[in-house]
């Protein structure tokens, strides 16, 4: 039996082909948007199950094959890392622009017609969104508040809310000197944020000083001896073997005394492991030590302290600058905490369980990005799908005023504000509301304010700014920005050609 080898797709085959595969994608995390959507639960034999409704996070673990797919699951780690919020709405929108470009395909409207008109649509979309009547002096508090709506620290939104603010607060809107350490038992009303750092770690002996103010010792290497397995040496006799071993104690003996002659009676961090009679000897001597730290645990110290990092105990050319060092219990659970002059954050998640703790982690990861976004530039707009109804009900009126626009064109721009409306018609149709009934609402209002409050047993359309969803302007420039050139990057595929491996 001979089977017929099929080729790539090419041409209008090739463009629906990735269109379908985008839209498929953005089905997948379509019903998770907004306060009222459903989570999704992801399993693998071999890493279990994921439960969640974080857009980047269900894209992160589904198996993805199409190319078109795949570029979809990257607009969204873009969206993230810029943004931190907005990965499902990013991926909603453009599948909407997607599956309205094939309607327009279907139609005769040619691909460049689509471009052109959806470059001129989300150029004036973007500009609209610079307009003066955009929203100023808002109540941070509120900003957090909307980034967390519909995930599982809603359960105690205010408080989550409030440690959100405090942290980005606390880190100068940084982000990058925010850090997130969780612990299972407990409640998020007994979560809290640490002005320092909170290494889960412990001192390597509890003979040492469980608390100390003194010189931050950073060593990115180890202090191990000798590892016998990378090596092959033939011993011919047991004094042969004391002499090694003598050696190495002599070794390890000065490798001992130089770390506690460099920290000068501080606290010694060592990124890999210690031999214990390194931890022996700085015992005696009454030094801390924590060994086997991550990367990030080093950076943030050093950024904390402002004590650099060694690679080993000889490059010390001067004193560590100190900082205050302290052993405590925080449950069940003993922590290394270090307070500087610097501005890092630890904010310290308590919750029942390690899987909602988990979803915790992911909400303020988002809620905290976003509020920090907001802090560094202090523009915002109503939640609820306010903007974009309100962006869609601009853009369609332009398409109508604007001369010079074929009629393809203008089918095109007037199809992109068509499309815009998507994340509030979600919000609507994940709540229980009739999609359709809100749609038409919202289009036929001129306040921009109004947009889709969901909370708990109450659905309707009211004034944002009076029930407090507010979003930043830039997280929603950077939706539609990102929407349209994922959009276009896909609409200007007409082949799908294999590479050649190497």
């Amino acid at each position: 039996m001979v089977t017929e080898k099929r080729e790539a797709p090419k041409g209008r085959e090739a463009q629906i082909s990735n269109i379908r595969a985008a839209i498929g994608i953005a089905d997948a995390v379509r019903s998770t948007l907004g306060p009222g959507g459903f989570d999704k639960m992801l399993y693998n034999e071999a890493l279990g199950t994921l439960i969640t409704n974080d857009g980047v996070s269900i894209l992160r673990d589904i198996d993805i094959e199409h190319p078109g797919a795949e570029m979809m699951a990257d607009v969204a780690k873009t969206q993230e890392a810029t943004c931190k919020d907005g990965t499902t709405s990013v991926v909603v929108l453009a599948g909407q622009l997607l599956q309205v470009s094939e309607i327009l395909l279907t139609r005769g409207v040619h691909p460049s017609d689509i471009i052109r008109a959806y470059q001129e649509a989300g150029q004036l979309a973007l500009s609209d969104l610079g307009d003066d009547h955009w929203l100023t002096d808002i109540d941070v508090v509120d900003i957090a508040k909307t980034a967390l709506r519909g995930k599982a620290a809603e359960s105690d939104l205010d408080r989550a809310a409030i440690l959100c603010v405090e942290a980005a607060e606390k880190a100068g809107g940084n982000l990058d000197r925010i850090r997130v350490v969780t612990q299972t038992g407990g409640s998020l009303s007994d979560s809290a944020v640490h002005p320092g750092i909170i290494l889960n770690k412990a001192f390597s002996s509890d003979e040492t000083p469980k608390s100390i103010n003194g010189p931050v010792l950073l060593l990115n290497g180890g202090l191990e001896g000798f590892d016998y397995s990378q090596v092959q040496m033939q011993v011919t006799d047991v004094q042969q073997m004391h002499a090694i071993q003598q050696q190495e104690h002599e070794i390890l003996s000065d490798a001992a005394a130089m770390v506690a002659g460099a920290s000068e009676g501080g606290c010694v961090f060592v990124r890999d492991r210690v031999h214990e009679a390194v931890s022996h000897y700085l015992q005696q001597q009454g030094i801390p030590l924590v060994t086997s730290l991550q990367a990030s645990d080093m950076d943030a110290i050093s950024r904390l302290t402002g004590a650099p990092i060694y690679h080993r105990p000889q490059d010390v050319v001067e004193q560590p600058p100190s900082a205050a060092i302290e052993e405590c219990n925080i449950g069940d659970l003993r922590y290394v905490t270090v307070d500087g002059d610097g501005e890092a954050v630890t904010l310290l998640i308590r919750g029942a369980t390690r899987q909602t703790l988990d979803e915790f982690e992911r909400a303020f990861d988002d809620a905290v990005g976003v509020t920090c976004l907001y802090m560094n530039d202090p523009r915002a707009v109503p939640g609820g799908g306010a903007a974009y109804s309100h962006l869609g009900r601009l853009v369609r009126k332009k398409a109508q005023d604007t001369k010079g626009l074929s009629a393809r064109e203008r089918m095109a721009i007037e199809a992109f504000a068509d499309g815009l409306e998507v994340i509030p018609a979600t919000i609507a149709s994940n709540a229980g509301m009739d999609a359709l009934d809100v749609v038409m609402e919202l289009r036929s209002m001129t306040d921009a304010r109004k947009g889709l409050y969901i909370n708990g047993s109450t659905r309707g359309i009211e004034d944002m700014v009076d029930v407090g969803v507010i979003e930043p302007l830039a997280l929603v420039e950077q939706v539609i920005s990102s929407a349209v050139e994922v959009t276009l990057a896909i609409l200007r595929i007409d082949d799908i050609i294999g590479r050649r491996t190497e």
